[in-house]
């Protein structure tokens, strides 16, 4: 007996052991990643600043006359707010593109400068930057404008309206592959809420504006390669691919529908890994939990290392205004009540989606749709319910709102574009809908009605 104990005990401290040595590698690999990934970020950007800028002159030009003759948050569709085009960020990317210093390129992504005065709009001040050669006078450090990286190259060879169009083109192909990818796996449920998500958050409107494009590449590519993952069972690669998405997603993202790269990708990943041929190995906790973590440690890490590395560069702490602007974004004051403000900050997301956004008749279609879900999951219900699968989709499916809540100064005042998180919600709900229905109910009644 005492020999049996002692080899217990030694099989345990052997475990803990490898069990140290793994965490200890993962901390350095991710680490590694992490590091790599910044300086491959920094790197983009400097070289991004090294083109000249007679090389984009000529496109620059037609980009901002372009914008002076649009309105500067001006709906495609009169009345409904989730079809507003944000072209003052657009004005404000193009005019950082537009005047990085080419003599010291480090300093100048690092303060990302462009022109700016209170008594024009931006889309002027732009056009102003590009046809009278004002210096540079606001700052904009607290994001890492990494979508210059692609738009300042592209404008060498085409004005903002065909970068418009090659990025709807990008957001057709990459999403509409992820959707045939997914059904290819037999995940239909997956596969038409995604589609549904699409169209409650009128993603045709997307490539309108540079600021709502990045997360619709970034976040089907990210899926995509999670489910490639989930194909060859490597569980291991998801905290890297979440990592690198969390990443990816802070450098190009001006704080749009961030959380969309980790929420739509976990839930794929969630749907396939418990139905898929891999079931067995794998962990419906351990897994989401994993994504969830290195995606933030990821998205928050390489916000911290803009604000450390521009802090390092310019020789001035950034601590005061990176404060400022997160306290004004979690609860800036606009002169509605405490409740009203964050309650508002998720109805009004709410009532961007389509069709609800769309007139009296929109409302009742969408809440027509939203019961008809909700009756086909009550009446058809199975009698072998995986209620764990439904409460991680349900938390998954809630981020959204989490992030409403959280920043619901900002998700109040920008809830033309936030509302376009709720793709995650919606896939959520049809992933939750086919694990209660027992489809068999359907397919007794089809039979019964055949016979009569």
């Amino acid at each position: 007996m005492w020999i049996r104990g002692q080899m217990k005990l030694n099989k345990g401290y052997t475990d803990c052991r490898h069990k140290g040595k793994s965490i200890f590698k993962n901390v350095i690999m991710y680490t590694g990643v992490f590091a790599a990934g910044i300086g491959v970020m920094i790197l983009l950007l400097v070289l991004t600043a090294l083109i000249p800028v007679s090389a984009i002159q000529d496109n620059m030009q037609e980009s901002a006359q372009y914008l002076k003759n649009c309105e500067l948050f001006g709906t495609v569709i009169d009345g409904a707010e989730g079809s507003r085009i944000d072209r003052y960020a657009d004005s404000i990317l193009l005019g950082i593109a537009y005047q990085y210093d080419e003599e010291n390129p480090l300093e100048s992504v690092m303060m990302s400068s462009y022109y700016h005065t209170s008594y024009l709009n931006e889309n002027d001040n732009l056009y102003q930057a590009v046809t009278k050669h004002p210096a540079a006078n606001q700052q904009y450090m607290r994001y890492w404008h990494g979508s210059t990286v692609i738009v300042r190259p592209m404008l060498m060879f085409m004005q903002l309206k065909n970068i418009y169009f090659f990025n709807a083109v990008m957001v057709a192909i990459l999403n509409a592959a992820l959707i045939v990818m997914i059904i290819r796996r037999k995940a239909y449920y997956a596969a038409v809420g995604l589609a549904v998500g699409y169209i409650a958050a009128a993603v045709w409107f997307v490539p309108y504006s540079l600021e709502y494009t990045w997360v619709f590449i970034i976040m089907p590519v990210a899926a995509m390669c999670a489910v490639r993952s989930c194909d060859k069972g490597r569980w291991y690669n998801i905290g890297i691919i979440f990592l690198l998405s969390g990443m990816i997603t802070n450098y190009f993202d001006f704080l749009t529908t961030e959380t969309v790269t980790l929420s739509v990708p976990l839930l794929i990943v969630i749907c396939i890994g418990m139905n898929g041929r891999y079931k067995e190995s794998f962990s419906p906790v351990k897994i989401p939990v994993k994504a969830a973590v290195t995606w933030t440690a990821g998205y928050a890490g390489t916000w911290c290392a803009k604000w450390i590395t521009a802090s390092a560069v310019m020789h001035t702490s950034m601590l005061p205004y990176v404060t400022e602007h997160v306290d004004e974004r979690i609860g800036g004051d606009i002169g509605v009540g405490t409740v009203q403000y964050i309650t508002g900050a998720v109805v009004n997301n709410i009532k961007c989606l389509f069709p609800a956004g769309y007139g009296k008749a929109g409302v009742w279609l969408f809440a027509a749709v939203i019961l008809f879900i909700i009756y086909i999951g009550y009446v058809y219900h199975s009698n072998d319910i995986c209620w764990h699968s439904i409460i991680i989709y349900g938390i998954v499916g809630l981020i959204p709102y989490a992030r409403y809540l959280v920043l619901h100064n900002h998700s109040y005042l920008h809830c033309f574009f936030t509302y376009r998180a709720q793709i995650a919600t919606i896939l959520a709900m049809f992933l939750i809908t086919g694990s209660l229905v027992d489809w068999r109910w359907f397919a007794d009644g089809a039979a019964k009605r055949t016979k009569s």
